[in-house]
């Protein structure tokens, strides 16, 4: 399986503390009627929807060759809640398969996911991490703090793998916005088609 660099994670989490606050009055309009954009993984396995205001832009990190390895992404930014989500989903390593709810698959990417935000941020603190099992499919959450340039995020990662693929959704808020960041953790981890 391919992780994604640092760089790619602190560049997210930097934007969510860079964006500009002028859109939080016309994004507050569009809350009153949200329209909701669906995200599938792993064959329609892993679903979820993201309000309209999640602004979807390709991620430079998947270039050709990342694409002809089977990995695919996007990157989703809400620049009015500050808040960045991450969604890829690539081949596992060597052809592996695994049923829906493989233990030792996912133990092992949150594992280096772990590893890989230790890198990634400064003040690195692991919050918790969730089991469960939704529609069949085995999902795991990691909830770690941070900061990047002095200023704090929290960061969720939700991983699934199913088949000979998995998926993985980072989400990254301001630490000030933990219920928001929760609610949407919480809409990612219902699976609800």
């Amino acid at each position: 399986m391919r992780f994604f660099s640092c760089k790619t994670v602190v560049l997210a989490a930097a934007l969510v503390m860079s964006l500009q606050s002028a859109d939080v009055v016309a994004a507050s309009k569009q809350q009153a009627s949200p329209s909701l954009q669906k995200v599938s993984l792993l064959g329609g396995r892993l679903v979820f929807r993201l309000p309209k205001e999640y602004v979807k832009s390709p991620m430079p990190e998947i270039d050709d060759k990342a694409k002809a390895a089977g990995v695919t992404g996007s990157l989703y930014m809400n620049k009015a809640a500050k808040r960045v989500v991450i969604i890829t989903e690539t081949r596992l390593d060597a052809g592996q398969k695994v049923s829906s709810n493989d233990k030792a698959t996912l133990d092992g990417i949150i594992a280096a996911t772990v590893e890989q935000q230790k890198a990634s941020y400064q003040n690195f603190k692991q919050l918790s991490e969730k089991k469960m099992v939704r529609r069949g499919l085995g999902v795991r959450q990691l909830d770690i703090s941070g900061s990047v340039d002095g200023g704090k995020v929290l960061s969720t990662t939700v991983t699934a793998a199913a088949g000979k693929r998995t998926a993985m959704v980072n989400v990254i808020s301001l630490e000030k916005d933990g219920k928001a960041h929760g609610e949407l953790v919480k809409a990612i981890t219902d699976n609800k088609k």
